[in-house]
């Protein structure tokens, strides 16, 4: 396996994502509009209150800004390319190659997905800095020593989370169509891994069954690192025994769709 061409698909990715300049600039406005909608919300319902389930508005609003940064990237969903390589039968051209194909669809995923984090990044610190001149949130709230630990730890849940799309899109071998996993997971993934509100506001029947899936893992989990809640170690830990299974399964999924394809030629 030749590790060395990493570093070429990562650059090829680079440069598809800023290739459509229009869709690069409007993901700013993408972006920022449900955030701001977060806001308002939240001040509305926080209104005449010191806290809600023992956050202030200032740190739920750091809450939401924390998803915002991380929900697009952990996410798992189904990667159009892999689906389509499998389907249209374009997966043979990658058989013959010397970088296994996952760790191909990998590389290319992380390394598209970079150009979009800078972004994402960007716009995080522009509106965290804004609110914070505007008295909506405590920069203290943000200015954490802890920075550096939820850097290490989402960067983790990044990878997990794409191996997690690999194995979904690995469906497609034995479904041909993937999109009824993937609506079912952009249905409980929202609610289950933190994003849509706060684990710690959801009833107790529904905290307990998060326990029993990844996701809180690759959102809920890394916000607390930043806000104190949890072990750098503990969640580290967390995703390393989540990520282990998953990518067992993905190499499972990968090694079993692999031996019943079939590539129709014209």
């Amino acid at each position: 396996m030749r590790l060395t061409v990493v570093p070429a698909i990562f650059r090829l990715a680079w440069r598809e994502a800023t290739t459509y300049r229009f869709n690069f600039a409007m993901s700013f406005m993408v972006i920022a509009l449900p955030f701001v909608l977060q806001v308002f919300l939240w001040s509305a319902v926080l209104k005449g209150r010191e806290q809600l389930a023992g956050r202030s508005l200032s740190e739920m609003i750091v809450y939401y800004l924390l998803v915002l940064l991380v929900f697009d990237f952990v996410q798992p969903t189904v990667l159009f390319d892999v689906s389509d390589d499998i389907k249209s039968g374009t997966l043979a051209l990658h058989l013959i190659r010397p970088l296994p194909y996952p760790v191909w669809s990998l590389v290319l995923r992380l390394g598209s997905q970079t150009i979009y984090l800078t972004i994402v990044a960007t716009t995080v610190a522009a509106g965290a800095l804004l609110l914070g001149l505007l008295g909506v949130v405590n920069l203290g709230d943000l200015l954490t020593a802890r920075l550096a630990s939820f850097a290490a730890v989402f960067l983790l849940a990044w990878l997990v989370g794409t191996v997690s799309s690999l194995a979904v899109s690995f469906v497609v071998f034995f479904t041909e169509d993937a999109a009824g996993v993937s609506k079912l997971i952009a249905f409980l993934f929202p609610l289950l891994s933190g994003s849509l509100i706060p684990l710690d506001l959801l009833p107790g029947w529904l905290k307990a069954l998060s326990g029993y899936l990844p996701f809180r893992w690759l959102v809920y989990e890394p916000i607390r690192v930043f806000t104190g809640q949890q072990t750098p170690g503990a969640a580290l830990l967390g995703l390393a025994a989540w990520g282990a299974l998953i990518s067992a399964v993905t190499w499972l999924l990968w090694r079993s769709g692999k031996a019943r394809f079939t590539a129709v030629g014209d």
